[in-house]
């Protein structure tokens, strides 16, 4: 694991270089990929970074909402650096909410605006697996494979290195450059979320640090499913004469 990367005076957090590095190849990709299914990479960029200020802006007021003794003595740290102090599922709906009203205002049809984003999203999961593995979260569960990985105290899963390995075979099959202006809106998204949803079931079953529900059942596995079964379903419309029109479906 490498938290920090020391170079000369300056102390680099690890997993954030890695997510920056992630982001931009990821737009850089999915800007070349946007005039296949008809979006502009202009656009495009804009709706990211509209999506990355307020998610930030948002996952700090959510965490300041349930935390408020965190900043009660010293209110200045709402503007602190520190990733410790953003809560992610806050941050992921404020987001999600001001990417679509943008989308909105700027007539972005639905489809083919996911389908554009689908390359960003592939290289972040990339990205995240190697922060994870530089800063040892998302550990896996307890081994004594011949490559276990010393963590925590316990020979684990390298379920990190699983994770970006998986993401980087997930971007080599859906590698964009195979894809045409024909391929029908929707269908290129949808196969990105039923692989990752069948990735995320067979990851989980190496993971250490998994939220348990009763049962036993793993709440990940159980969005897994869900996401499956909703990107099957999308595809299964799509094939059976769903839109094919590229500008189809725009967000409303």
């Amino acid at each position: 694991m490498l938290p920090v990367l020391n170079i000369g005076p300056l102390a680099v957090q690890t997993p954030g270089l890695a997510l920056l590095i992630g982001l931009w190849l990821g737009l850089s990709l999915a800007e070349k990929f946007a005039p296949r299914r008809g979006v502009s990479p202009t656009l495009l960029y804009n709706l990211v970074f509209v999506g990355l200020v307020s998610g930030v802006i948002g996952a700090r007021l959510a965490y300041l909402v349930r935390y408020p003794e965190a900043f009660a003595s010293s209110p200045l740290s709402l503007l602190s650096l520190n990733p410790g102090l953003l809560d992610p599922s806050g941050g992921l709906a404020v987001g999600s909410i001001a990417a679509l009203i943008y989308a909105q205002r700027k007539g972005m049809a639905l489809w083919p605006t996911l389908d554009a984003l689908t390359p960003l999203l592939m290289v972040m999961g990339i990205a995240l697996g190697a922060a994870h593995l530089a800063s040892g979260a998302a550990f896996g569960a307890k081994t004594q494979l011949p490559w276990a990985v010393e963590l925590w105290g316990a020979q684990r899963h390298p379920s990190q290195a699983y994770e970006t390995l998986v993401a980087g075979a997930i971007l080599v099959i859906l590698w964009p450059g195979r894809w045409s202006e024909k391929t029908p809106a929707g269908r290129y998204f949808l196969l990105f979320v039923a692989l990752s949803a069948a990735a995320r079931l067979f990851l989980e079953a190496f993971r250490g640090d998994s939220t348990l529900l009763a049962g036993g059942w793993r709440s990940a596995q159980i969005i897994a499913w869900l996401a499956l079964a909703g990107g099957l379903w999308g595809l299964q419309r799509i094939e059976g004469g769903g839109s094919k029109n590229p500008t189809a479906d725009r967000v409303t």
